[in-house]
This record gives structure tokens, sequence and C-alpha cells, in this order.
């Protein structure tokens, strides 16, 4: 029998704009009970406003007793947590030298440290309400390497983490799955290198990425990747390496930049 979204609860980090925004509401229009959950109360508040099972929770994932609160609360009210869905994170700028450091380290305390941090406090929450689903959003960048440093590290790590989870937490009754979205165009996200290029065709909406985790929690896939015309680009990478690295170098990405 396929995982039933209805009546469930989920938590959704990273859901004041966005992807984290967009599956907020997909996931409470499929009948789940939703936490939204991001670091601006003004704009949780309006999504929460509109939609009658999404509560705003403000919490900062690189603040550990922050989590673990938001983990206490939902244990609390609900009783049970059967979908994290880690999708908080920043993208970064280029990497040259020193004066990048400090944009570095806060890339990866948001980006893994982060998902580690929710993992943490809601492994036991999440075991108790099995059959239970994680989703971390990782990237493509976390495949292929284009891009800022930091954020592709960050989300080559994500994926890493995602794969040794599958396997070591599935005895658990928790499925860790990674959805991997290509460019996708957010507010913090404007995709302009992209919306010049022969890729402005393939560029993703919130909404994309959204419908792929809805269907990942009720699957339990462990991989999706989003659009699916990405797809080919990861296997491209992993099969024609060579082939993949002149493409890849002709990118305006390739320089390390988001803009």
């Amino acid at each position: 029998m396929a995982w039933q979204l209805r009546g469930r609860t989920a938590v959704v980090t990273g859901a004041s704009s966005g992807i984290g925004e967009a599956t907020a509401r997909q996931l409470a229009s499929a009948g789940m009970h939703v936490y939204a959950v991001a670091r601006r109360g003004e704009r949780l508040e309006q999504l929460a406003a509109g939609h009658e099972r999404i509560v705003a929770h403000v919490a900062d994932v690189t603040d550990t007793a922050a989590v673990d609160a938001l983990a206490d609360r939902v244990r609390a009210e609900q009783g049970a947590c059967h979908a994290l869905i880690n999708n908080a994170g920043v993208g970064g700028g280029p990497f040259v030298g020193r004066g990048d450091l400090d944009d570095v380290m806060r890339t990866l305390d948001v980006n893994l440290n982060g998902v580690f941090r929710c993992l943490a406090s809601f492994a036991d929450l999440l075991e108790a309400s099995a059959p239970s689903r994680v989703v971390n959003v990782a990237s493509v960048a976390g495949k292929v390497g284009i891009g800022p440093a930091g954020y592709a590290a960050s989300k080559f790590a994500v994926v890493g983490l995602s794969e040794a989870l599958h396997l070591s937490w599935a005895e658990r009754g928790i499925t860790v799955s990674q959805v991997n979205p290509g460019f996708i165009e957010t507010e913090g996200f404007a995709q302009d290198q992209i919306k010049r290029s022969p890729l402005s065709g393939i560029l993703g909406q919130p909404e994309d990425v959204a419908r792929a985790i809805a269907e990942t929690l009720v699957r339990g896939d462990a991989e999706r990747t989003v659009p699916r015309a990405y797809r080919g680009v990861v296997v491209l990478r992993h099969l024609l390496a060579p082939a993949y690295r002149t493409v890849a170098s002709r990118m305006d990405r390739a320089g390390g930049s988001r803009r």
C-alpha cells in the first residue's frame, strides 16, 4: 500500500519562500498537518493565514537549541512526525581566498549542519512515527559540481548523507530520500545566467519541486531529479566525465558564481 499523506504530520524547513513555501502548501493541500519553519516570522504567518493546516514556527536551523525546541513542540502537539523535509538553504558566493571563508562556513552551517541538526532532533520521533519519511533537498550541483564551491560542497555532502541514511535508517522504519532540483527560479535564486542561456527552456519553478517532494513521500524513492531533464546531465557526469567537463567549462557558472 502506498504511503498516505492525508492526516499525517510534516515539518518543512526554509518554508518562508520558494521551494519550502510551495512544499508547505502542496502538503497541506494534500491533507497533511504542516509545521512551516523559517527565520522570517511575518512571511510564515502570511503563509499560515492562507491555510488552516499550516502552523508557523520561527526557528533557525543553525541554532541547535531552536531545532530541539521545534521537535519538542511537534512531539507535544502532534505526538508524531511522519515527514521531515530538510529544505532550508543558502547559495553563497564564489570562493577565491581567505576573504570568502566566512561565507563558505555560513553556507556549510545552513545547508549541511542544519540538516544534521534537524535529523538529530527528530530521529527518535521519526522512528516512533514509523513508517516515516525524510526528504533532503540537495541539488543537481551536489551531483555535478557547478556553481559556488561552498554551495556545491554542501550539496555533495547532503547527497552522501542521504545515501548513507537511506541504507542505515531503513531498519528503523525511516525512509530517507534526496530530491535534487536543477535550476529553479526562486526569490533567492533569480537564475539570470540560465535565462540568458540555451537551458532557459528547462528552468523549473518551486511548484515543480514541491510536487516531486510529495511524490517522493508517497513512493519512497531514494532519489529524484527535478525537472527530470536534468537527469541526463547527472548521467553524463558519471558515465562520460571528460565530455561532461568540456561542456561544463563553457557555462557561465563554471566561474563559481550564481549571478
